[in-house]
């Protein structure tokens, strides 16, 4: 199977960055449409990284944690959150 590690990243971050940019705005939206549009402009925003191999999974994401990928994915959350919030689709 391919997968796109950013993917992943985003994913699995997505709920911890929304509940702390909750406490500063309490009144951003949750729901599916704006959490999706949140994931697809932070993918878009983050250097495409395909793996294949369950090992190939495992050393991204040691890279990503080693060199500032958990960082670089935080930051693209939040940005997209922003942009979300300011632009709202529903």
């Amino acid at each position: 199977m391919i997968i796109n590690y950013p993917e992943v990243a985003v994913k699995s971050l997505l709920d911890d960055v929304l509940d702390n940019y909750a406490n500063k705005y309490p009144d951003i939206c949750r729901c599916e449409r704006c959490r999706d549009d949140i994931m697809a402009l932070a993918l878009n925003s983050l250097p495409v990284k395909y793996v294949v191999t369950d090992q190939g999974t495992i050393i991204t994401r040691t890279v990503y944690e080693l060199i500032g990928g958990k960082v670089q994915v935080i930051a693209a959350i939040t940005a997209a959150i922003q942009k979300v919030q300011k632009n709202l689709k529903h």
